[in-house]
């Protein structure tokens, strides 16, 4: 087991969870964020676990202050009105925006980041599989096994032992399935998420499956990866708001 990984600084961290908003909007597009509090969790998962990955190796992390993360998956319509704004958007606007590469996820960073005080930024590997968790322990948020009536993924591939399920062929309005105990929707499913994080050299850490992949790819663990310049219809990010000194001195 690798030794304990700790993420950001300590700050006093049961106290300031308690002090901040549980949820805050971005303005510009009206993004919702939802307060990840700090804790200790294992990271990757046991080799008993269906799907196991060899670089799914059990070690201890520590999220030392807590964090804000977006509720969703950025839309379509979050992500036009910072790169295209006043163009008219279509009626799925609520779908996740697909097809970006994480060259183009840093650009819509950096431009949301000059539009105002807070600072966004994609979350860490560790942080995204700590939020998709919410404090369970199991291969799902939902325990041993994801339903596709809990998740939009390839029902045709479950993992073994759990029954198949529906395939819809393509992505589906954010936050169509019920979120998880922290108020996250669409950790397991729908588009994969691009992370900060480098899985190797030339290669980027995606996470959380998508409706193209299987049960698999939706489990907590699962370490993925493409190169920073790939696309892809079922490729898209989620964002992590860092607290304000302000708030992070309460």
């Amino acid at each position: 087991m690798r030794g304990l990984i700790v993420v950001a600084v300590a700050c006093a961290f049961s106290a300031c969870t308690k002090q901040l908003p549980a949820a805050w909007v971005e303005p510009a597009t009206q993004m919702r964020f939802v307060l990840v509090p700090a804790g200790d969790f294992v990271a990757g998962s046991p080799t008993t676990e269906a799907g196991h990955q060899d670089d799914e190796t059990l070690y201890p992390v520590r999220v030392a202050r807590p964090f804000y993360m977006a509720a969703h998956e950025v839309t379509r319509r979050q992500w036009a009105a910072i790169m295209t704004p006043g163009a008219p958007t279509d009626a799925d606007g609520d779908l996740p925006v697909v097809n970006i590469n994480w060259h183009e996820a840093r650009e819509f960073l950096d431009r949301i980041n000059r539009a105002g005080e807070a600072r966004f930024r994609l979350p860490s590997e560790v942080e995204w599989e700590y939020a998709c968790r919410a404090g369970t322990t199991t291969p799902y948020s939902t325990g041993q096994y994801l339903s596709t009536n809990e998740a939009n993924y390839n029902g045709a591939f479950p993992l073994a032992g759990q029954a198949p399920g529906e395939n819809r062929d393509g992505v589906l309005r954010v936050g169509s399935f019920a979120p998880n105990a922290w108020g996250l929707f669409d950790m397991h499913g729908n588009v994969w998420e691009w992370t900060n994080d480098g899985y190797d050299a030339e290669r980027k850490v995606i996470r959380g499956g998508s409706w193209r992949f299987n049960a698999d790819s939706a489990r907590c663990a699962l370490r993925y990866h493409h190169r920073p310049q790939d696309r892809g219809d079922s490729l898209g990010l989620r964002l992590v708001r860092d607290l304000t000194k302000e708030e992070t001195a309460r």
